[in-house]
């Protein structure tokens, strides 16, 4: 990879999302696409990976005993330089000493210990390495113990430990513009790893130091969630047939089966956060055992019924009431493009444009269940249904997309 083909192939993937640009700033800085916003996204990611770099490597206990302090100053010339004394002063952070040469006009050198939260509070992007604005040339220089304890930044003997912060901890990125269905494919990849609100995306990963270090990818991650979310519903399940009859409904038969184990699928992508919110509609006796393995097997989820309609979602990542929801999926499940990744069971007619039916199948071509959605959104709606069903319940399963009158796939 390079800067010429990330721009590129970036520039196909936004294509194929549907991404399209305001006219008016088609080809500046605010336009995704364009080669001038690309090219700084991936200087940006260069520069932040060696602040990064250079940040992990001196959180260590020795190097911090021995240089346990940065001064603020400045490494490249900029045409418009940042009043960085303001940034500074306006974070809390303190002056020490005589101003340096950077900026002669300061109260002092900005220092500060290296585990100290200021580096954090000067970054637009939250993080406590450099660079800490867009296109900026201020770097970090080590100040040694000697120097640190004469100026005060240090107390004499004063022990840090080290910090544990991994690169993508507090990053988020404006969404703004980005088709609804792209961003419903940004939740199903990176499931509750990512919150996304209004337009922006936020990075919520753990942040200790086991989960920095964990073998397991993100897509590893939740689908190990997501089988043992399936396993905890099927036990609950297992000990409400022997109380209630519409648990026992969901046995019996291979359509039964079929129905239990999707339901559950489709349940545990909700508690992943893969999934924006799961709807369907049903009968309050039939919908009870459901509801009470979820609660019980799937914590993070909020489980509902209301009006006909079984509802889950996680409150903690979309924050509509159950009202809301409710109407939400009573008048038309598509009506926000993927809130409900096209699974809402709404006639064909509501859609309102073309459409196309979609078939989750088993390895036998048994259809397990179905949904309409819009042409233009249904391949992504059918991979993320088809993961639901594959991480919670094992491969074996696949998607079918039928033409439908006035449509096509």
């Amino acid at each position: 990879m390079n800067r010429t083909r990330f721009i590129a192939e970036m520039q196909d993937v936004l294509k194929e999302l549907g991404y399209q640009p305001d006219p008016n700033k088609r080809g500046t800085l605010q336009d995704v696409s364009s080669a001038r916003r690309l090219g700084l996204i991936w200087d940006m990611n260069l520069k932040m990976a060696a602040g990064y770099a250079k940040w992990k490597a001196e959180q260590d206990e020795d190097l911090l005993d021995e240089f346990p302090a940065w001064e603020l100053t400045r490494e490249l010339g900029r045409v418009e330089v940042r009043d960085w004394p303001a940034i500074w002063a306006a974070a809390g952070g303190e002056f020490f000493g005589e101003p340096g040469p950077d900026y002669p006009s300061a109260p002092g050198r900005m220092m500060a210990m290296k585990t100290d939260p200021i580096w954090a509070a000067i970054s637009q992007f939250g993080t406590p390495w450099p660079p800490f604005r867009w296109g900026s040339g201020m770097g970090l220089t080590d100040i040694d113990r000697d120097e640190a304890e004469e100026l005060g930044v240090v107390l004499e003997d004063t022990v840090q430990g080290p910090l544990a912060t991994p690169f993508n901890s507090g990053f988020s990125q404006s969404i703004k513009g980005l088709p609804e269905p792209s961003r419903e494919r940004l939740r199903s990849e990176f499931g509750d790893t990512c919150r996304i609100d209004g337009d922006r995306i936020f990075h919520q990963r753990d942040t200790t130091e086991a989960n920095e270090h964990r073998a397991k990818t993100i897509r590893e991650e939740l689908r190990a969630r997501a089988r043992s979310a399936v396993e905890r519903g099927e036990a609950a399940l297992e000990r409400l047939r022997r109380e209630d009859d519409a648990a026992e409904a969901l046995y019996g038969s291979e359509e039964a089966d079929g129905v239990r184990r999707t339901y559950l699928a489709q349940l545990a992508a909700v508690e992943n956060g893969r999934k924006g919110l799961f709807h369907e509609q049903i009968t309050e006796e039939a919908a009870w055992p459901l509801i009470e393995a979820a609660r019980e097997a799937m914590p993070s989820a909020r489980v509902e019924w209301k009006d006909g309609h079984l509802l889950a979602w996680r409150p903690d990542l979309d924050r509509l009431s159950l009202e809301e929801l409710a109407e939400l999926s009573g008048e038309n499940p598509v009506a926000r493009n993927g809130m409900l990744l096209g699974y809402g069971m709404e006639s064909p007619a509501a859609l309102g444009e073309e459409h196309v039916l979609v078939l989750l199948v088993d390895g036998e071509g048994n259809t397990v269940s179905g949904f309409h959605a819009p042409l233009r959104a249904a391949r992504i709606y059918a991979e993320a249904r088809l993961r639901d069903l594959t991480d919670g319940l094992g491969p074996g399963y696949d998607y079918r997309i039928i033409e439908r009158k006035g449509g096509g796939a």
